[in-house]
């Protein structure tokens, strides 16, 4: 069923995800399933997203790869997508899970925009829908959501996951390289940030993301909006230096004492160390054990 509309369905008994008022219709899929064809694989995306409110605005930034198992599909993949002129999202996750799931949300946003008058959107809206369409299937739909905008009420952020919960919070990240582009907000994160620092920061916690992340790369996409709606759009170029460079080990000579010291003499081979004077005994036993295996000579039967 779709919006009062019934559908022609026929599998009422199984999950939410493939039946039921979602809006998504499986017909198609579940009959050719049937017919011995098998399902597509999902292209996942090993994906860095990260997004930060600061002093006038929010900024939120992705990379730009997406994966399939061992296979890198595309490196120019689109991670950021626009629900409303002042609400942007970025999505981690399955890519078709993700696009899907914002092309819904996106026909909500504006039916609800058209049903209220043409007014603004707020920014709680759209995270109540994504909450509301993510916890209707159950965890089924693999994505993750960091939703930015502006509205009357000032700027907001949400970090929204696959099961439904979400969070309001001053900086986030999510994806595979998540805790990387983590440690970087949190070391530099302050209350009252401009957009010059706000967009370095972002940037430079999504590309620590690339670098500690195999399944994420390519380029880092910025979006950011401000209070006074207009939106701008930046990408960076992959960075060629590493960010975390290996310190050397800064240890001054004769800081550790020696407590004890044992000298192992090294021998040549062939040769008697120091103090052993039977040479003849020693060749003996060269020739004995270390030579090449000798013949076994054959026994003669003598009853034969």
């Amino acid at each position: 069923m779709f919006n009062g509309i019934p559908t022609m369905m026929k599998y009422a008994a199984r999950s939410p995800y493939q039946c039921g008022p979602s809006g998504f219709s499986f017909d198609n899929c579940l009959r050719l399933m049937e017919n011995g064809i098998l399902e597509p694989n999902r292209i996942s995306t090993g994906t860095t997203i990260a997004a930060m409110i600061f002093d006038g605005g929010v900024v939120i930034g992705a990379e730009s790869r997406a994966i399939n198992a061992h296979i890198i599909p595309s490196s120019n993949s689109r991670k950021i997508y626009e629900l409303q002129p002042n609400i942007f999202a970025g999505g981690a996750g399955v890519a078709q899970d993700a696009c899907a799931l914002m092309e819904v949300t996106h026909a909500q946003l504006e039916l609800h925009s058209m049903n209220t008058g043409d007014r603004m959107v707020p920014v709680c809206c759209a995270n109540q829908t994504v909450r509301q369409l993510l916890y209707r299937f159950s965890g089924n739909m693999q994505v993750n959501v960091i939703i930015g905008g502006v509205d009357g009420t000032g700027t907001h952020l949400f970090c929204t996951r696959f099961d439904g919960t979400a969070d309001s919070c001053p900086f986030s990240a999510l994806g595979s390289g998540h805790l990387a582009a983590m440690g970087i907000l949190e070391s530099r994160w302050t209350e009252y940030l401009d957009e010059e620092d706000a967009r370095s920061v972002i940037a430079d916690a999504v590309a620590a993301g690339m670098e500690n992340d195999l399944n994420s790369g390519g380029r880092v996409t910025l979006c950011v909006i401000r209070c006074d709606f207009s939106v701008s759009w930046e990408v960076h170029a992959p960075y060629k230096e590493p960010l975390f460079r290996p310190m050397p080990p800064q240890v001054k000579l004769g800081c550790t004492a020696i407590l004890s010291s044992i000298q192992h003499k090294v021998v040549p081979w062939g040769e008697a160390p120091d103090g052993y004077t039977d040479v003849e005994g020693l060749y003996r036993r060269q020739e004995e054990y270390l030579g090449p295996p000798k013949a076994k000579k054959r026994r003669l039967d003598p009853t034969s």
